[in-house]
C-alpha cells in the first residue's frame, strides 16, 4: 500500500509542478481577466481610505499625513482608471496575448503604487495618533488585505507584492511602539499576513491547474487524437460562423480528401506505420491549406478542407490540384518509401446561408465518382444550395 507520507509527498511534488510549469497561453490569459471580474471591492477600498484618512487627518496634526493621504487618493484614482479602463477589452472573448500583458502591466503598476501609499500612510498614521485611532487603522488594514486576497490573488506579482508592501509598514511601527497591544497587534497582524499569502499562493496552484486542465479537456474534444488536426466539432462551428458572416457574394467550398493506401500500408507494416503515414499526411495538410482555410481530420483516412472567402470557382480547383500534388509523394514510414495517391472532391456554393451537410453530400459525392474514374481532382456538377 502506499504511504500516507509518500501521498502527501507525491501532491506536494505535483503541486511544484504545476507552479514550476510554464502556463499555456489560454490560461494566461484568462488569469489576466480574473483581474477584472470584480470592481465592487476597489470602489469600496478607495470609499473606506478616502473617508477613513479624512477621519484621521481631523483628528491629527502631522504634517506628512496630509501629503500621503493626497498621494494614497491619485495612486486609488489611477487603480481605478486601470480597472474601468480596461475592462472591456480584459473581458472581451478575443483577448490575446500579448494585449493580456500590457493590460496586465499596467493594472499591476497602479494596484502596487496604491498599496505603497496606502502601506506609507497607515504606518505613518498609526505612529502618530492617538491609540484610540489604531482600531481605524487596523480594520482599514485587514480589510484591504481580504480585498486583495479576493481579487488578485490569481496573479502572485501582484497580490503578493501589494499585500507585503500596504501590510508590513504598519507591522514594522507597531513593534516599535510602547506597550503590549501595539505589539501584540503587530504579531497578530504579521501570523495573518502569513497566512494570507500562503493562501493565495495555494489558490493560484489549484485554479491555475483548474484551468489548465478544463482548457486541456476542450482542446482535447475539439481535435483529433492522432494527427492533432480540428475534428467534427470544429468543422460545424467554424463552417457556421462563416456562413452567417459573408457579405452574399463570396463563395465557399468543401473538399472531401481520401487517402488510397492506408489499408495496404496496415497491412503490410502494421497499424504504427498507418498512424505514422496519416500523421505525415496531416502536416503536408497543414502546410498547404493556409490563411481562412480550415483542414479537418474526420476519421481514419477521410479529411476535410473548408475554403471560405472566395471570389471565383477556379480558386477551389487550384487548391484541390494542389493538395493533390502535395500528398501524391513518397513517405519515409517504417524504413520504406510509400507513395500513397489521393483523391479530392469537391463542391462550391455562395458562403451566405450555405449548408455544410448539402456541401459534404455533394463532395463525397465528386469524390466517388472521380474514384470511379480514376481522377484525382472532381468536381460536383450539381449545386450546394438547395432549390
Amino acid at each position: 500500500m502506499i504511504s500516507l507520507r509518500n501521498l502527501l509527498r507525491g501532491r506536494r511534488r505535483r503541486a511544484a509542478d504545476i507552479v514550476k510549469a510554464r502556463l499555456s497561453e489560454a490560461t494566461y490569459v484568462e488569469l489576466v481577466q480574473s483581474l477584472f471580474g470584480l470592481t465592487l471591492p476597489a470602489v469600496i477600498m478607495t470609499i473606506c481610505f478616502a473617508g477613513t484618512g479624512a477621519y484621521i487627518l481631523a483628528h491629527s496634526h502631522d504634517a506628512m499625513l496630509p501629503f500621503l493621504y493626497a498621494l494614497g487618493m491619485v495612486a486609488s484614482a489611477l487603480r481605478l482608471g486601470s480597472l474601468f479602463g480596461n475592462r472591456a477589452r480584459a473581458r472581451s472573448e478575443t483577448l490575446g496575448t500579448n494585449v493580456a500583458r500590457a493590460i496586465e502591466r499596467q493594472f499591476g503598476a497602479t494596484y502596487i503604487l496604491f498599496a505603497a501609499t496606502f502601506g506609507a500612510f497607515t504606518a505613518r498614521a498609526y505612529a502618530v495618533v492617538d491609540a484610540d485611532l489604531h482600531m481605524l487603522l487596523v480594520a482599514l488594514i485587514y480589510g484591504y488585505g481580504a480585498g486583495v486576497a479576493a481579487t488578485v490573488s490569481l496573479r502572485l506579482w501582484i497580490s503578493v507584492t501589494a499585500i507585503l508592501i500596504g501590510i508590513v509598514p504598519m507591522i514594522l511601527v507597531s513593534f516599535f511602539m510602547p506597550g503590549g497591544a501595539s505589539t501584540g497587534t503587530g504579531l497578530l497582524t504579521a501570523l495573518f499576513l502569513g497566512g494570507g499569502v500562503l493562501s493565495m499562493i495555494q489558490r493560484y496552484r489549484d485554479t491555475s491547474s483548474q484551468i489548465s486542465m478544463r482548457r486541456l479537456m476542450e482542446t482535447l474534444a475539439r481535435q483529433n487524437d492522432l494527427t492533432g488536426l480540428p475534428n467534427r466539432l470544429v468543422l460545424r462551428e467554424r463552417f457556421e460562423q462563416l456562413a452567417t458572416r459573408a457579405d452574399g457574394t463570396e463563395l465557399i467550398a468543401v473538399h472531401c480528401v481520401d487517402i488510397n493506401q492506408l489499408d495496404p500500408v496496415n497491412e503490410m507494416y502494421g497499424h504504427m506505420a498507418g498512424d505514422a503515414l496519416l500523421k505525415a499526411v496531416a502536416q503536408r495538410l497543414r502546410r498547404v491549406v493556409r490563411g481562412d482555410n480550415l483542414v479537418i481530420h474526420l476519421n481514419g483516412d477521410d479529411f476535410v478542407i473548408i475554403q471560405p472567402n472566395m471570389a471565383a470557382a477556379a480558386e477551389a480547383e487550384m487548391l484541390a490540384h494542389q493538395v493533390v500534388a502535395t500528398l501524391d509523394k513518397s513517405y519515409a514510414v517504417a524504413g520504406e518509401d510509400i507513395i500513397i495517391t489521393t483523391n479530392i472532391g469537391y463542391s462550391i456554393d455562395l458562403q451566405q446561408g450555405a449548408e455544410l451537410e448539402r456541401l459534404l453530400l455533394g463532395a463525397e459525392r465528386a469524390l466517388r465518382s472521380g474514384k470511379r474514374q480514376a481522377s484525382g481532382v472532381s468536381a460536383y456538377a450539381g449545386t450546394g444550395r438547395a432549390a
